[in-house]
């Protein structure tokens, strides 16, 4: 009831213009807020793909949604409201439980990216889907290349809690973390940043200084030094267990809705949803239990 009603907010306050409805004078009787919620629902329930989400509801749940389509019109109604998945994940960070987190002691905003896997290891380069927003890629900690996207997220640090979401950014898998996230990071005022190595650049590090910002990261060995000193290792070793937190919320994604494998997405359409859906999934699980 929380997620349909929460739904329902979100559209009242939707411009028109950010999707298409079916027909000019559209009214149907089986609403967009129904679609959207049926698919949080099956996520949230651990119900891996659209057409096991479609089977339990209309096999248990059929009396709540009455004019519940056939599958084939409850995927297209679901793909065609591919644009209004991101916009849902940006309301949902708008509420409390989000911003009061921005505010919390502690001022830290962690960064870090996690793969969107279609296809990995020596299929991601045979695969085409969603070729247009899609791309190879590698992903270091699995050592593996794969076929997708990259999901950029920066959070919030809490002590002795999971980190909170404030701002998620999705780009092909090929971006490098710093050139897809240097303009959002600069919007980050008055707080450390702790990433890994791939976010060191000396300019946005100067940049951040202006509006009272730090970025730490990992000290990264060079060709003309071959070993860390002692506080050197120590320092690496307390910005490493700060980040922590944000793998720890990635895997928790990942347990929660599968976001990070893909393999059953066909088409651009259906890998926005799967992308934004099951991360919109987290966003009301987050809401309703941390």
């Amino acid at each position: 009831m929380k997620i349909y009603l929460t739904t329902c907010n979100f559209f009242s306050q939707l411009s028109p213009h950010t999707f298409l409805k079916i027909s000019p004078n559209s009214n149907p009787l089986f609403t967009d807020e129904e679609v959207i919620s049926i698919y949080i629902f099956g996520i949230l329930n651990g119900l891996k793909n659209v057409k096991s989400i479609f089977k339990f509801i209309k096999n248990f749940l059929f009396e709540w949604f009455p004019h519940l389509p056939f599958y084939e019109g409850f995927l297209f109604r679901l793909n065609s409201l591919n644009l209004v998945f991101p916009e849902l994940v940006k309301f949902l960070l708008k509420y409390d439980k989000f911003k009061n987190a921005f505010n919390s002691l502690e001022n830290i905003t962690l960064v870090d990216s996690q793969p969107i896997m279609l296809t990995k290891n020596s299929r991601a380069y045979k695969c085409k889907t969603a070729n247009d927003i899609s791309s190879v890629g590698y992903c270091s900690s699995k050592e593996t290349y794969y076929y997708g996207l990259k999901l950029h997220l920066i959070a919030t640090y809490r002590n002795q809690k999971l980190s909170a979401p404030k701002l998620v950014k999705v780009t092909q898998a090929s971006t490098h973390d710093l050139t897809a996230i240097k303009q959002d990071l600069l919007t980050q005022k008055n707080t450390k940043i702790l990433a890994d190595k791939a976010y060191i650049d000396k300019k946005t590090k100067r940049n951040l200084g202006f509006i009272g910002s730090e970025v730490h990261t990992p000290i990264k060995l060079l060709k003309s030094k071959k070993e860390l000193s002692h506080d050197e290792e120590v320092y690496s070793k307390i910005v490493s267990s700060f980040r922590q937190s944000i793998e720890i919320l990635f895997n928790w994604l990942i347990e929660t809705s599968g976001i990070q494998i893909a393999s059953k997405v066909r088409s651009t359409k259906g890998l926005i949803v799967h992308v934004f859906g099951r991360f919109s999934a987290c966003l009301f699980k987050y809401m309703f239990i941390f």
